[in-house]
């Protein structure tokens, strides 16, 4: 894990720029939120971007998605992931220290990622932002995704090292296009989108939301392991 985080080092590091600076780009969304008074109209634009943040990328912060595997159709033909399990696979190390190895990597990366995301959010927040949100609610709505990033993070390495290039290059588009159809759908039909939904449901529920999420973000990082350890054992890298 510490080799493979070396190896990624200037990944991690343009990773990290580009994550900071949709920090900044969503402070700004959430302080035009509270402007609105946190009431939007469906289809609000505001509200729709901040869903696609929060929904759609802080899943992605659980991967160095400024890395050329992810940025280059060449993926698609050179599989690299593939070819460096493959390697891996053909030298006597457990299957199970394989996953572990990637997915402790992969919180470690969604961790420090949160960490800038949210610090550089929170730093830039107007004192207007808090008239509505206590900084408690705010603390625990980002726990709630936080739990949420880390239920999906996992399936990132599952993609990397348990499917193809293939799948690697398109699983994004796909993502995004089913995201924005939920999300117009919820807009349109309810008024709010899931960012607003959630502030509402901490402010219902407190901790017990967080923790729920949180609980649950564990739970799919155990299961996303298991299943690219199952894949593992059965796919030929032949």
């Amino acid at each position: 894990m510490r080799k493979e985080l070396k190896h990624n080092l200037w990944a991690f590091v343009f990773t990290l720029v580009f994550t900071a600076l949709c920090g900044v780009v969503t402070m700004f969304f959430l302080n035009q939120l509270a402007r609105n008074e946190f009431v939007t109209e469906a289809g609000n634009i505001n509200g729709i971007l901040l869903d696609v943040i929060f929904v759609g990328m802080t899943p992605s912060l659980a991967a160095l998605y400024m890395s050329s595997p992810y940025l280059s159709f060449r993926t698609v033909k050179e599989d690299p992931f593939n070819k460096k399990m493959a390697l891996l696979r053909a030298l006597p190390i457990p299957v199970s220290v394989l996953t572990l190895s990637r997915t402790l990597a992969m919180v470690i990366i969604l961790t420090v990622m949160s960490i800038v995301f949210y610090l550089i959010i929170t730093a830039g927040l107007s004192n207007e932002f808090f008239t509505y949100i206590t900084r408690q609610e705010f603390i625990l709505f980002i726990l709630f995704w936080f739990g949420y990033a880390l239920l999906l993070g996992g399936w990132n390495p599952f993609v990397e090292y348990g499917l193809n290039g293939i799948m690697l290059y398109l699983s994004p588009y796909i993502f995004l296009l089913v995201l924005l159809i939920a999300i117009i759908i919820i807009s349109v039909f309810t008024g709010r989108g899931f960012v607003e939904w959630s502030f509402l449901l901490i402010r219902e529920y407190g901790w017990i939301a967080a923790l729920f999420s949180l609980g649950a973000g564990a739970a799919g990082v155990v299961f996303w392991n298991q299943l690219l350890k199952q894949r593992l054992l059965k796919k030929d890298f032949l």
